[in-house]
């Protein structure tokens, strides 16, 4: 028996969907050979160069570097690679040098009115507000310092240690609460072991990493209060780099619809948060003035996230 017409032009089409998955195998391996590949699998136009991206510090795989790879991994119509700028100095200096293209791409800090005055911003909540939950390092001598306290008139009986120049240092003086502070980070530490300062507030991603680096010391993590301020922080570039601003934040987006960022948060943070028992705890509210106000209520502004 022949096969009919219907049948021949089934076998044709097979064909040609054959053909064109060979062409475009090879037409991707012609690209990857002579570099028109980037990194993540973004085209790059033909006689383009892949754009690398310089990043604060040395070259690390934390959750920083590792949400930049991922948004970056996104098709955006430019290729991008990543890498370790080997510029470290202290923040303002490295967003003065973003902002003069002096050899930093991309920083991250939390959202003020003088930030979004001097530098492009990525309006994504890439710690998902959580910045702004603090709980607190306390002598060992004192394990129940914070335990019922439930208003700031409470707490303003008792005095915090911050760094210098952090931005909560200000947020929680302008709550009116008492805090002393130190130039030196390791001294924050040695006032509390000496009780000279009665809790040092520290966000609720990082607590448990910084108490691990002082193992020796006799210090522990408040178990009974939680200190809640809205904050956000975000991806900034230079004020002028529209072009990379958008493809971060088309990236980010992307990685949230697909879920690939809510992944990528939880396994950096998520095993912290459960071990701190937040749901258990005291809470006190408290206003942030360095936020625009008309960023405060808004998921990508980094709102308190819901219980």
């Amino acid at each position: 028996m022949t096969a009919g017409p219907g049948a021949h032009a089934g076998m044709l089409r097979q064909e040609i969907k054959l053909y064109r998955n060979a062409l475009t195998h090879f037409v991707a391996f012609c690209l990857a050979w002579f570099g028109l590949l980037a990194p993540g699998g973004v085209i790059a136009a033909a006689g383009s160069a892949v754009q690398t991206v310089y990043y604060h510090g040395v070259a690390r795989q934390d959750y920083y570097t590792e949400l930049l790879q991922l948004a970056l991994s996104y098709p955006s119509g430019k290729a991008y690679q990543l890498k370790a700028s080997g510029l470290f100095m202290p923040k303002q200096r490295a967003f003065d040098l973003m902002n003069a293209r002096g050899g930093i791409d991309v920083l991250f800090g939390s959202v003020s009115h003088e930030r979004l005055q001097h530098y492009r911003g990525v309006p994504f909540a890439i710690l998902k507000g959580y910045n702004g939950w603090r709980v607190a390092l306390i002598n060992r001598q004192t394990p129940d310092i914070l335990k019922g306290i439930h208003s700031k008139q409470h707490l303003r009986r008792l005095t915090a240690g911050q760094f210098l120049t952090w931005s909560d240092t200000q947020i929680l003086r302008s709550n009116d609460l008492k805090v002393e502070t130190s130039a030196d980070g390791h001294g924050l530490y040695g006032m509390l072991e000496r009780r000279r300062i009665d809790y040092f507030p520290l966000s609720v991603l990082e607590v448990a990493y910084e108490l691990s680096l002082h193992q020796n010391s006799h210090l522990m993590i408040d178990p009974h209060l939680l200190l809640i301020y809205p904050t956000a922080t975000w991806f900034y570039v230079a004020k002028d780099n529209n072009a990379l601003a958008d493809a971060l934040l088309q990236g980010l987006q992307q990685a949230e619809r697909d879920g690939s960022f809510e992944r990528l948060f939880q396994r950096h943070f998520g095993a912290a948060l459960q071990q701190l028992n937040l749901d258990t705890r005291s809470r006190i509210l408290l206003d942030n003035p360095q936020l625009p106000a008309n960023l405060s209520t808004t998921r990508q502004s980094g709102a308190i996230p819901q219980r």
